[in-house]
Parts: C-alpha cells; sequence; structure tokens
C-alpha cells in the first residue's frame, strides 16, 4: 500500500515537491504492481483530512472554506482514511489502483 495526495491533482503555490512525489507515487504504483505480482500494490490519495492533526486546529473559516468545495460540504475524516485502507487490503482483486479519499473534492 502506497500512500500519495492530491496535491499532484491540485497543485498550489509551494507545493513543487510533493506534488511531484505525488505523481511518482502514481507511476511506482503501476510498476510495483506488475513487478512484484501476485502481491498487490494500491495507493491513497488523501484530499484534506479535516479531523487530522494538521488540519483540526486551524481556524473554522480556513475549513469552512474547503468544505465548500465537496459535494457534500464535509472534509474527509482520518476514519475514511482508515476504511479504504482496509478495504484495498482485504479486497484481493483490486492492484494498481488508486484511489481518492477526499469526499468529491475535485468534482466542484
Amino acid at each position: 500500500m502506497l500512500f500519495g495526495g492530491r496535491a499532484k491533482d491540485l497543485p498550489y503555490p509551494g507545493s513543487t515537491t510533493v506534488s511531484t512525489i505525488n505523481g511518482g507515487v502514481m507511476g511506482l504504483t503501476h510498476t510495483l504492481a506488475l513487478e512484484l505480482a501476485p502481491m498487490r500494490v494500491n495507493a491513497i490519495h488523501p484530499g484534506i483530512i479535516g479531523d487530522s492533526p494538521f488540519w483540526a486546529g486551524k481556524p473554522a473559516g480556513v475549513l469552512e472554506g474547503y468544505e465548500n468545495h465537496t459535494p457534500g460540504g464535509k472534509l474527509a475524516t482520518m476514519q475514511d482514511v482508515v476504511e479504504t485502507t482496509r478495504f484495498l487490503l482485504d479486497n484481493r482483486g483490486i492492484s494498481g489502483q488508486h484511489l481518492y479519499v477526499d469526499r468529491g473534492s475535485a468534482l466542484i
């Protein structure tokens, strides 16, 4: 299991390093899934995780701005990431895939 992030899709000023690394996780996932088969390799790309230590202490206005960019008006949670990880670990029919845990923020 690899972890990337959404900065590869939604770069921001100062994100050159993290955006590049996140993009590399995509390629690494694909090549490792082929090279390590039958071992499965997948990646999770979280967006803003509202209850993570980094974001939980932000002023309410900051989080509200991001929440407005999700279809349901809520940010993804740490539990969402845990459940996605469990799903990929348990489901033997998935390999070489990328799952985004962002509650649809890229849609808006």
